[in-house]
Parts: C-alpha cells; sequence; structure tokens
C-alpha cells in the first residue's frame, strides 16, 4: 500500500509515530497480531482491521505543548532556558521535541509553526513550567475540517490576558488562515490541551465538519460486523447518510474523521441488527455515534461532561433534522448513579461506550453490571484498557464479535469495537 517517500524530520525522536519506516499493510499486520494476542482470552478468532482511508495528514486535530528547551548538560542556575513547542520524546516523556512539521497533523501547519516562532520570540513569553508553576504559554491546539476545509487555532495559557492579542491573530493568518482563533486561560499544573476560560478573538465560534456514514453494501469493505446475520442488512441502510456538525474548541471530535465514517458504519451496523428501544451512548461528545444510529433506535440518550461538547451536540441534531437523540451534560459515573436512583435502564437497552484512553472508571464499570444492559457496545482506543474492562463485563456477558478500525496510522494504536451480549 501507498507510503510517503520521505519520513517526517522529527522520525525518531518525536513519540507520536512509531512505524513511519513500514509499510502500511504490514503496519496493518502487525496491529491484527497485537490485537488477536491480546484479546485472545475472550476472543478465538481473527480480529479484521478496516484500514484508514488515508495515512498522512489525517488528523484533524494537534495540540502540541510550549516547554522549556532540555539541554545536554545542565545549564547554570541563572541561565533562561530557551521556550520550545512541540510533542514529547519518544521513550521521555519529561521533555519536549520542538517540532517544525508533523505529516500525521493538519496539512499546512508547517507555515503556522514557522510564523509563531517568531511570534514567540518576538513577544517575550516563555513557556508554562507544570512543575513550578510559572511561565505563560501552554498548549497550541489546532483543528481543521477534512471537508469543510475550516480551520481552528487556539492559544492557551496561564491566566492573564493576552499580550497585543492582534500580533498573535495577525501572526496565524499569515501562514494559516483560519476561520476561528481563540485564547485560552487554563490555571491548573495539569499537562492537558483545554482551558477555563476562552476569549474569541478572531471568526467565528466553531468551525464545521461533514461525515458521510455508508451503510452495508457502500464503500467497498464486506459487512463488518462479523457475527450479523446478512439477512438483518436492509436496503435503507446501504444509503449514505450525511452528517454535518459543529465542533466548539473544547468539544471531542474523532481526529480522523475520513477513518471515523468506517467506525459509526461499523457501530451503525451493529445497532440495526439488535434494534434497541432505548441507546445509551456514554461519553458521547458532539453526537457523532448518536446521530448515525438514530435511526435504528426509538431514542437515543448521548452523555457527555464536556457542556461546551453537549451544547454543540443539541445544535447538531437540530441542523441533521434528528429528534430523538438527547443530550445529557453530566459524568457517566453520575449519570448511571442517578438512572439507578430513577429505576435502573429499560428492558432490551443497548449501551454503547466510546471512554477516552484511561477507559472507564471502576464505578461506572460496577454499575453497567448491576444494570445489566443486554447489548453493549465497547469502542475502545486503547486495548488493554478494553482488556482489564474485559475481564469484569465476563462475570455477566459473553463476547460476540470483536473488530477495529485504524484510526491512528504510523502510530502503536488501534480502535478496537467488542461487542458484548448478556448470558
Amino acid at each position: 500500500m501507498f507510503q510517503k517517500a520521505e519520513l517526517c524530520p522529527h522520525y525518531g525522536s518525536c513519540g507520536g509515530c512509531v512505524s513511519q519506516d513500514i509499510a502500511y499493510d504490514i503496519q496493518l499486520q502487525h496491529k491484527a497480531s497485537f490485537l488477536e494476542k491480546l484479546l485472545c482470552t475472550f476472543w478465538a478468532d481473527p480480529i479484521p482491521i478496516v484500514p484508514s482511508p488515508v495515512l498522512f495528514h489525517y488528523r484533524n486535530k494537534i495540540d502540541p505543548g510550549f516547554a522549556l528547551k532540555r539541554y545536554p548538560e545542565p545549564p547554570p542556575a541563572d541561565f533562561v532556558r530557551e521556550s520550545i513547542l512541540g510533542f514529547k520524546e519518544r521513550g521521555r516523556w519529561r521533555w519536549t521535541v520542538d517540532i517544525a512539521d508533523c505529516f500525521i497533523g493538519p496539512e499546512g501547519v508547517r507555515g503556522l509553526l514557522e510564523s509563531l516562532r517568531r511570534w514567540r520570540i518576538q513577544s517575550g513569553l516563555t513557556a508554562y513550567d507544570t512543575r513550578k508553576g510559572k511561565g505563560y504559554l501552554r498548549n497550541l491546539l489546532v483543528r481543521d475540517g477534512k471537508r469543510s476545509g475550516e480551520r481552528m487555532v487556539v492559544i492557551i495559557t496561564a491566566p492573564g490576558a493576552l499580550p497585543d492579542a492582534d500580533a498573535f491573530v495577525a501572526t496565524v493568518q499569515e501562514q494559516f488562515p483560519a476561520d476561528s482563533i481563540f485564547h485560552g486561560e487554563f490555571s491548573r499544573r495539569a499537562e492537558v490541551a483545554t482551558a477555563e476560560k476562552l476569549t474569541l478573538l478572531h471568526g467565528v465560534p466553531w468551525i464545521t465538519e461533514t461525515l458521510h456514514v455508508s451503510g452495508a453494501g457502500e464503500g467497498g469493505e464486506e459487512n463488518l460486523i462479523s457475527a450479523t446475520p446478512a439477512h438483518f442488512i436492509r436496503q435503507d441502510q446501504r444509503k449514505v447518510q450525511e452528517l454535518r456538525f459543529r465542533i466548539s474548541p473544547l468539544s471531542f471530535f474523532q481526529t480522523n474523521p475520513l477513518a471515523a465514517e468506517r467506525l459509526y458504519r461499523l457501530v451503525r451496523d451493529w445497532v440495526c441488527r439488535i434494534r434497541p428501544g432505548s441507546l445509551y451512548d456514554l461519553y458521547g461528545g458532539a453526537g457523532g455515534i448518536a446521530f448515525c444510529c438514530a435511526q435504528y433506535a426509538e431514542t437515543v440518550i448521548s452523555v457527555e461532561s464536556v457542556p461546551e461538547a453537549s451544547e454543540d451536540g443539541r445544535f447538531n441534531a437540530a441542523q441533521n433534522g434528528i429528534s430523538n437523540v438527547s443530550f445529557v451534560t453530566a459524568t457517566v459515573r453520575e449519570f448511571l448513579s442517578n438512572q439507578a436512583k430513577s429505576g435502573g435502564l429499560p428492558p432490551g437497552s443497548a449501551v454503547i461506550v466510546d471512554p477516552p484512553r484511561g477507559g472507564m472508571h471502576p464505578k461506572v464499570l460496577k454499575r453497567l453490571l448491576e444494570m445489566r444492559p443486554a447489548h453493549i457496545l465497547y469502542v475502545s482506543c486503547n486495548p488493554q484498557k478494553l482488556l482489564e474492562d474485559l475481564a469484569v463485563f465476563s462475570e455477566a456477558y459473553a463476547v460476540v464479535s470483536v473488530e477495529a478500525v485504524d484510526m491512528f496510522p504510523h502510530t502503536p494504536h488501534v480502535e478496537t469495537v467488542a461487542a458484548l451480549e448478556l448470558r
């Protein structure tokens, strides 16, 4: 399969990509082998992996961090370290690699980074040191719409107004014309690209994206749910569903949207097969999974802890003409606790969980086991956590299918989807 002729200039030092020098078909073989060995306790069959349709510049979001440069020899105590912008070093997560480009990030980011390097030097602003709680610049968040072509840039800093914000906006527009530019402020020492306060500096408060989700028989793949009988594949499922999304700075949206179309097709096939009355989409983000499944469930409840994402979800439901999806702004733990107090989940309910890389809280697992939904689809970006959680679910559930979608070419990560049925 196609492989880019040259490697990223930071390949080998940056911790983001680990296999750019390996042909893509071999990468997929390695990932399949890894999954099969890891999950063999619960699934003995081969695990098919749906490839990503794009291999480079597939990410619609990157969030490099500002940091103080590491030097081969410790500098004098009064030495002022240079501030840099980049990603964590491979195998050395205390340190950051100063990057000039990113081959898997949004196209055109090289020019943006060059411009911001000059702006940073001219402004005299320094990187925030999470260990000491000193400095100002924290993260740069860049988003782009793969189908819309719209762009967003967010500069995240320690609390305080951005000095000469007009110069920052002009610098961004010079090399990376953006539809939306924000300043975000974050006070805690955690190394996460988020903000407690957002100020719109330029343009509109969100960007848009469109996804095309095909049914079985579209897109060139075979039926993606191996356990699905052929007679469940309905004619109406063969149509391509176009979904439009509004994306705010803090909203979660799949980082490889063109591969996400294939993931959502897989999820939709599963929901089409079981036809639940009530479908619960836990960790729902801005509603991507909920919307692609809505036509095959009576009601869909999407649970998301980030208020901005829930707000985007409600807007997205309206603009897509979807009336049976509702959004609850709460942590999954809080939501399930409230559901338990009000009588649990309706009989025959189905649950989709798509947790962050750290997996689900143990109390969420415990609560789901207590509630006993008839069907669970576990969408995982961390197979190791999936393995741990399957061991807990095995008390009451059987794994009936495992498949994967490669959302992250050139990295060790792979999106894994396990369908569970109540014994």
